[in-house]
């Protein structure tokens, strides 16, 4: 900040505090150019500046009172932590509902307390209750904490402790006897079935599927005789699963299934199908299926052997792999024939050369590689000199 002949330069942005009529302390936002002679007008106008972030973050006290006409709409909307909501409408109403009571006020009973240990009684109370119970019965025959006393119904000068009165039990044997008798399936049997006429007619018990017997006249009735019509059923449960199965579901099953287009279509180009190859841009390859893509590289005349050796043009060996091993075959036959004979192949080849001519016809050639169970070449000039080596 520089002052110069009563204005002031600076950067703009930067906050400016004088004081003003030794009372006010005054802070601006330094705009670039400030003129400090009060007596002239400053052109332009004054935009205030606002509140800071500190006056914003300061709690004023003490807070504003809300009007009553504006708490009554607040307790409507936004009713205070704890405060019933009220209505607009009822806000100036009195308070009556505080003080109204519905229902019918209980009357408080004896406690819980009182009745499972009740206090103790007095002797003239314990008195008084024991006259009001003897006129019961009850109380007479069979008081509390005593034993039945019989003897008012029983004869005058009955000995009532060594008199036994009713049938003496026999005991014939333990109830495991009784339960589960030593006894084989036969004769249990047996006994089950005396007597089962009789319980028939008393108490219908029957065996499982034992008809009942009507008695009637044998001579028009038989009871192997079926009557009636024969109920269409079937094994099988077919009628049983017809039953469980809904009508809706059974004509689901024989209409048509509809399948969308677009579905089918993209099961069909991205789910592999059984015995096809997935193949999803098919559709956009309209080329035939023996299609090979990229360039066709064609092979070289000569390999890396023929490199690595340099041979002549004419000299290659590449391509003549079947050649060289038909070559090498007859060779190793010729020398495992003839060479404990002859010192050379070409020795050997002149003493069966009975013509004496210098190239070998096809027939001759022919005749010896079936003779040696080879393929048969048709060898030129430099091929012989090949094999004879």
């Amino acid at each position: 900040m520089k002052r110069e002949s009563g204005y002031l330069h600076g950067e703009v942005g930067t906050m400016i505090t004088f004081n003003y009529s030794n009372h006010h302390l005054i802070t601006i936002l330094f705009s670039g150019f400030l003129s400090l002679f009060t007596s002239f007008l400053q052109a332009g106008k004054l935009m205030p500046i606002g509140e800071t972030a500190a006056t914003c973050l300061t709690e004023r006290l003490p807070r504003p009172i809300t009007p009553p006409v504006v708490k009554k709409f607040r307790n409507t909307s936004s009713p205070p932590t704890g405060r019933e909501r009220v209505f607009y409408g009822r806000a100036n109403d009195p308070d009556i509902a505080s003080y109204l009571t519905h229902g019918i006020k209980s009357i408080p009973s004896d406690s819980v307390a009182s009745l499972a240990n009740p206090p103790p009684k007095t002797c003239f109370q314990q008195k008084l209750e024991e006259k009001k119970e003897s006129v019961y019965l009850s109380h007479r025959e069979a008081p509390l904490g005593k034993s039945h006393d019989q003897s008012l119904r029983l004869p005058k000068g009955l000995d009532v402790t060594n008199t036994q009165f009713g049938v003496t039990t026999l005991r014939e044997g333990p109830g495991g006897e009784v339960i589960n008798p030593p006894k084989t399936f036969d004769e249990v049997q047996k006994e089950a079935e005396q007597g089962h006429d009789l319980y028939t007619v008393t108490h219908n018990d029957y065996y499982v599927g034992e008809a009942m017997n009507r008695k009637y006249n044998p001579s028009t009735f038989n009871r192997f005789n079926l009557y009636g019509k024969e109920t269409p059923h079937f094994n099988d449960g077919r009628n049983v699963a017809r039953t469980l199965r809904w009508v809706p579901d059974l004509q689901m099953k024989k209409s048509a299934k509809i399948v969308s287009k677009i579905s089918d279509d993209f099961k069909e180009k991205f789910q592999p199908q059984l015995g096809k190859v997935l193949d999803p841009i098919a559709d956009t390859l309209n080329v035939p299926p023996d299609h090979t893509f990229g360039i066709l590289i064609h092979p070289e005349e000569y390999g890396v052997g023929d490199l690595l050796h340099y041979r002549l043009p004419s000299e290659f060996l590449r391509g003549k792999d079947r050649e060289r091993a038909v070559f090498t075959a007859i060779r190793q036959h010729l020398k495992k024939a003839n060479y404990h004979n002859f010192e050379t192949l070409l020795e050997a080849f002149r003493h069966y050369d009975k013509v004496l001519c210098p190239d070998i016809g096809q027939d001759r050639q022919k005749a010896v590689c079936e003779l040696w169970q080879h393929p048969t070449p048709f060898f030129r000039k430099g091929h012989l000199l090949l094999i004879l080596g």
